[in-house]
């Protein structure tokens, strides 16, 4: 094998190690029998050492020619502890690889003629055995045999492949030129998403990246996991319990040991509270005016509570969404406190006891005599005041009309407010359980992890997940002006977020929070199953290509959507591909007077061909764990993850039962380190 030829041919017999037996042999019998050569003994030592020096050259060619054959197909075995993932001041580890090149696509290309067939295919006894374990899965003595041939151990010369699946060959290119590779942190700044289909190897990644986020430390993690996978949970809790750090767990379907948080209750604008409520309604033709007429309702009572300096809450607007003659009576007796210089709870004692039911006009017919008194008094008093006027345009409607317009929001409040979630999304003044604060959670470095039970109800599950983005977002402006910590001189910590199907979270605010949120510190790590779900959650393609514009780095695993495949290969470019064409031919002698009949002719020729470097096929293909991912903004790599050893389950806990219950027992409010003196 030489490297400087236009070709590169890998994919064929190993001759030089045929030339390296006979410089070996030349070389021992030089050394030995100089005489038979007519060598002085000098001589004959300078030429067994060169002869040894070619031999040892191309033996060295012949076994890279060998290696690149037997791993071309399978990979060799990677699996670490998570104990052994490198954790780094500087850089982010993402497992092995190599930097494609049009040497890679080149390679591929190769690989992919059919005369490369027989150096693909693993050897003829391997096929058997693998056969042979199904065919003899259910027969007696053979089955015994067949188990060992199928165990994964070192010490079995036939065990199999780790069930990755896709095609190897496309990892196998550039094996001999695997090294670490690695993320530099300042591009964390510009953000990362990772795209694979389900099962696919996308929760490990972000358990890896995960774990050295909690193990860095000088940050505040926060995991947003909307099914609430248990592993991920699992692992969250040990690296955090390893490393020292705080916790905080926030779970919709563990609410017995779940923190408290009020997703209402942070805002920059108090229209924010109406829009998070309303958010996850739908808006398609007649459905779009009722969400209108809920946003208006939700807003007018949440503007009314923060006026009396209260926070506003799920339960209270079902509350008064249902009735809202109490909180017309309560606002009502606070804006006369407030302007009124006269007697006026003895007059509005007198007013009500004069007027009789027969009095009232049809609007007011089933609604609190009290309220119906106090809206009559403050008009007579002439009292100007915005919130009350928004109050009294709700409470002209009729009951039964108003019931109506308001029907699209009742259901979704009711799930909400329905059993032990009510007590985790509204917590009580009294209650002892911590309440999640992203100011404290930051401040403290806290690690936070949000399970949102998506599987079980999608739409408070996304109504959380989206007022989370929108409360993230409003403190973003905060910390980029002031800063975190009450000494503007001290540096905020990074906020790392990591959040797997964010396209159930999307909202509102998450395009301002991925596109400005860099200069506060934020750093997103967002985790899809194709690009299709977030423009189909986004509504149109000119949105999702403003998200996408704002994403630094792309880390593609196998995805089946050719949309999605194609979003990241057409930000390559083309390569230049060599192949050798055979050319044979033969040209007819007209000349009668020549014995030349017909004169023949035999090339090779090598042919330069424009392709992409690499296309959507390739990437449909890529095994499990095994990823194409942009650095630097322009260096293609190709990456593979670690598997998990088994000494990583070993540490976790049995059951997530078992590790909840362990956190349950050494629950303190406001003490999530109790559980590391366990």
């Amino acid at each position: 094998m030489s490297d400087q030829y236009e070709i590169e041919a890998l994919l064929r017999p190993p001759v030089e190690l045929a030339s390296s037996i006979v410089a070996f042999s030349l070389a021992w019998v030089t050394w030995q029998a100089p005489q038979r050569f007519f060598m002085t003994p000098d001589v004959a030592s300078i030429s067994a050492v060169l002869l040894s020096v070619m031999g040892l050259w191309r033996l060295r060619q012949g076994w890279l020619i060998c290696r690149y054959q037997r791993h071309i197909h399978s990979a060799p075995r990677y699996a670490i502890a998570s104990k052994q993932i490198p954790t780094s001041r500087s850089v982010l580890f993402l497992g092995k690889g190599f930097r494609w090149t049009q040497l890679h696509t080149e390679r591929l290309y190769a690989a992919r003629d059919r005369r490369a067939a027989p150096y693909l295919s693993k050897g003829g006894l391997t096929q058997w055995v693998r056969r042979q374990e199904v065919a003899w899965e259910h027969t007696p003595l053979l089955k015994t045999f067949m188990q060992w041939t199928a165990t994964d151990s070192i010490l079995n010369p036939l065990r199999p492949a780790p069930p990755t699946g896709g095609d190897p060959v496309i990892h196998g290119v550039g094996i001999g030129m695997e090294t670490h590779a690695v993320m530099p942190l300042s591009d964390r700044a510009g953000h990362l998403m990772v795209v694979a289909r389900t099962r696919h190897g996308k929760t490990r990644l972000a358990e890896m990246l995960t774990t050295q986020d909690i193990r860095r430390g000088n940050n505040c993690v926060i995991v947003l996991d909307p099914k609430g996978d248990a592993d991920y949970l699992k692992r969250v809790y040990i690296e955090t319990k390893k490393a020292k750090r705080p916790l905080i767990i926030f779970h919709l379907g563990y609410p017995e040991i779940s923190a408290r948080y009020n997703a209402l209750s942070s805002y920059s604008r108090i229209t924010e509270v109406a829009s998070r409520t309303t958010s996850p309604l739908p808006d398609e033709g007649d459905a779009g005016a009722f969400k209108e007429f809920a946003w208006l309702f939700v807003n007018v009572i949440a503007v009314a509570l923060d006026a009396l300096g209260e926070k506003p809450n799920f339960v209270s607007i079902k509350r008064y969404i249902n009735d809202i003659d109490p909180l017309i009576i309560q606002y009502g007796h606070y804006l006369l406190n407030e302007k009124s210089e006269v007697d006026w709870e003895a007059e509005l004692l007198s007013l009500q006891e004069s007027l009789k039911p027969k009095m009232l006009s049809r609007a007011e017919q089933g609604k609190a005599l009290e309220a119906v008194v106090l809206v009559r008094y403050i008009k007579a008093q002439d009292l100007v005041d915005p919130v009350f006027e928004g109050l009294q345009s709700v409470f002209r409607y009729d009951n039964d009309y108003f019931q109506k317009l308001t029907v699209a929001i009742k259901p979704f409040l009711e799930k909400l407010t329905t059993g032990k979630v009510a007590d985790i999304i509204a917590p009580k003044a009294d209650s002892d359980a911590p309440v999640l604060a992203w100011r404290e959670a930051i401040q403290s470095q806290s690690v936070v992890y949000v399970g949102l039970d998506a599987l079980t109800d999608p739409e408070v599950a996304s109504a959380i997940g989206e007022s989370m983005f929108s409360d993230l977002t409003s403190l973003a402006g905060h910390i980029y002006k002031h800063g975190i910590y009450p000494d503007a001189a001290r540096r905020s910590p990074k906020i790392i977020i990591h959040g797997d199907e964010f396209s159930d979270l999307l909202g509102p605010k998450f395009k301002t929070l991925i596109n400005k949120s860099g200069g506060a510190g934020y750093e997103l790590n967002l985790y899809t199953q194709t690009w299709s779900d977030v423009v189909a959650e986004l509504g149109s393609e000119a949105k999702a290509g403003q998200l996408a514009g704002n994403i630094g780095t792309v880390i593609i695993m196998g995805v089946k959507e050719i949309a999605t495949c194609e979003m990241f290969t057409q930000q390559l470019p083309d390569v230049s591909v060599s192949e050798m064409m055979a050319v044979s031919g033969f040209t007819d002698s007209a000349d009668a007077n020549t014995s030349v009949s017909f004169v023949a002719n035999n090339q090779d020729r090598i042919s330069i061909t424009r392709v992409p470097m690499i296309s959507p096929a390739d990437i449909v293909a890529l095994p499990k764990g095994q990823a194409f991912v942009l650095l630097k903004g322009s260096e293609l790599w190709k990456i593979r993850m670690p598997l998990p050893l088994k000494t990583d389950d070993d540490e976790l806990p049995d059951d997530l039962g078992e590790m909840l219950e362990y956190m349950r027992c050494h629950y303190m409010p406001w003490n999530w380190q109790s559980y590391h003196e366990g």
